[in-house]
């Protein structure tokens, strides 16, 4: 998961820099601030996190299946 950190400018009392720190959506070619884990391995120290535009609709996938 991509990570975006920017100064801010301002000093924190300990004299350092205020940064601000963000996560990128996983999804392929989306800019957006990821908003969802999806899901984490930490065996491998990887995740996974998607905006509110590609987050899976849990609502849909509480919904009971129709076993025909």
């Amino acid at each position: 998961m991509p990570r975006v950190t920017m100064k801010a400018g301002p000093v924190t009392p300990d004299g350092r820099e205020e940064e601000l720190t963000e996560y990128l959506c996983d999804w392929p070619d989306c800019p957006n601030p990821a908003t969802h884990v999806l899901g984490c391995l930490r065996e491998l120290g990887g995740s996974a996190a998607v905006c509110d535009l590609h987050a899976p609709d849990r609502a849909a996938a509480n919904r009971p299946r129709d076993r025909r």
